[in-house]
């Protein structure tokens, strides 16, 4: 004798209101994970697509249709979210560069703050007393200071 749970899956009876009970859990967390109105980088393209199947078959669609859809609908999530992580890549090595370039503006003065000299980095006045990847607000104003004080090369002697 075997019992109902060591039984294969097909020699199980099946459960019409079990199995629909199962389904709309799955069709619940599968909308959770791909809702179209989250940000593009939390959306599932997987569990999308399986919702389009799973929606298609349960509607009577052609299984090929249902299969076709589906992947595309995989396909565009994943190309939109390739493109959002590339522009958030952009985005972060433009303003590291920024960063940079204003920290190279920074260290031609002194920090009045840690007393950083020219050219090296600010360090932390915490008890790590590491180097810090931004420079003190006072010595970042006091660049920028004489930076606008400073005479424009490019521009001629006007009298």
């Amino acid at each position: 004798m075997t019992k109902v749970e060591d039984a294969p899956v097909t020699e199980q009876p099946f459960n019409a209101l079990q199995f629909a009970r199962d389904l709309e859990r799955l069709r619940a967390d599968l909308e959770h994970e791909a809702n179209p109105y989250m940000p593009i980088e939390h959306q599932s393209a997987a569990s999308a697509a399986l919702l389009i199947v799973i929606n298609e078959l349960t509607a009577g669609t052609d299984h090929t249709t249902a299969v076709s859809r589906a992947t595309a609908a995989y396909k565009d999530i994943r190309g939109r979210q390739r493109e959002h992580e590339h522009s958030t890549r952009a985005q972060q090595e433009r303003d590291e560069a920024e960063l940079a370039a204003e920290e190279a503006v920074t260290q031609k003065v002194a920090c009045p703050y840690c007393g950083a000299e020219v050219g090296l980095r600010c360090v932390g006045t915490g008890r790590s007393g590491g180097i810090r990847k931004k420079s003190h607000a006072d010595r970042f104003r006091l660049a920028r200071g004489l930076n606008d004080k400073a005479p424009d090369p490019t521009a001629g002697d006007v009298r």
